[in-house]
């Protein structure tokens, strides 16, 4: 069975990109978060949540919602997680923006050249990660294999455009999930599979949305407990099963792993978009797109935005 896991970084902030994020383990039946097990029962020793003081010494790694992970362990907790994922996968770990956007992401780096801020300049490399020996083997030996970490990022060009065509911003980051879930349906035609997406605020009823995407399945609703709602059809003659819960990122592995990677590949781009502006305007406190001190940002860089006669419209998003 394949078990993914979808959130998103950066839905709320004034500027830098959106970023959706999916990662994908096969398991070895079809149990995974299911009652009475789940993937970091399977994982414990391995992996662990970001609560507490980390231990020096101790081999788990923390792959937990993305807002836990950051407020402890910065950046290099984002990233830890990210490569130890990737390594586990018996890929090469992620050394920096670009690398880690041509080959886990939905696009390559050249697809950004356009807004210079995101082309360059090139931000520092990802703290190295040493996994601990038999890393992978161990993953392998519990029943669970990682197969699949991607990223689409969305610029604020991009969702300006998005939110003109669709008139609903909830709805354009639905999309953009569903972009990525019908991907990876797309890339693992044969498993059953299992997808926990973080819920959006407080909504429960996702059936029109699903049917806007998959219009020739018949989509039936399950019974779910509070605060998640739960989706099932079949493809191809396989299950597919999709469930939106609550604090997903903290609930499931694999949708924190891919809050992780999201909001990894967000601070990398608002790294590279900070060290763009402040070249310009030495001095100016760098920011972390959010609304307000997004907009004291703007107020300070405005000399630069007029210098170098940037559209606003692909630098300030519209909603």
């Amino acid at each position: 069975m394949l078990h993914l896991g979808f959130d998103e970084a950066g839905y709320g902030p004034l500027l830098g990109p959106l970023v959706v994020g999916m990662s994908g383990f096969r398991v070895a039946d079809d149990a995974a978060d299911g009652p009475g097990v789940d993937l970091r029962t399977r994982l414990a020793g391995l992996v662990t949540h970001a609560v507490g003081r980390r231990v020096k010494g101790d081999p788990a790694v923390a792959i937990d919602d993305s807002k836990r992970v950051h407020g402890r362990d910065g950046v290099e907790g984002l990233a830890r997680g990210v490569r130890a994922a990737a390594v586990a996968a018996g890929l090469a770990a992620p050394e920096d923006l670009a690398d880690l956007l041509a080959r886990f992401g939905d696009r390559p780096p050249e697809a950004f050249a356009g807004d210079p801020w995101c082309a360059g300049p090139e931000a520092a490399r990802l703290a190295p990660w040493a996994p601990p020996p038999g890393w992978r083997e161990a993953w392998r030996l519990r029943g669970v294999e990682p197969v699949g970490l991607r990223v689409a990022p969305v610029t604020p060009a991009e969702l300006n455009e998005a939110f003109d065509a669709v008139g609903n911003k909830g709805r354009v980051l639905f999309l953009a999930t569903a972009a990525l879930l019908v991907a990876a349906l797309d890339a693992w035609p044969a498993d059953d599979v299992e997808a926990v997406l973080d819920r959006e605020g407080g909504r429960l009823d996702y059936a029109a949305d699903l049917a806007s995407v998959f219009p020739f399945h018949e989509i039936a609703r399950e019974p779910a407990p509070a605060g998640e709602s739960r989706y099932a059809f079949r493809a191809g003659g396989r299950r597919v099963r999709l469930r939106f819960v609550t604090k997903g990122d903290q609930a499931s592995l694999a949708t924190g792993l891919a809050s992780m990677a999201a909001k990894l590949t967000r601070e990398l781009f608002m790294a590279r978009f900070n060290a763009w502006f402040l070249a310009r305007a030495p001095g100016v406190r760098p920011t972390a797109g959010y609304v307000e001190d997004g907009r004291r940002f703007l107020a300070d860089v405005a000399p630069v935005i007029e210098r170098e006669g940037i559209d606003r419209r692909r630098l300030v998003r519209s909603r």
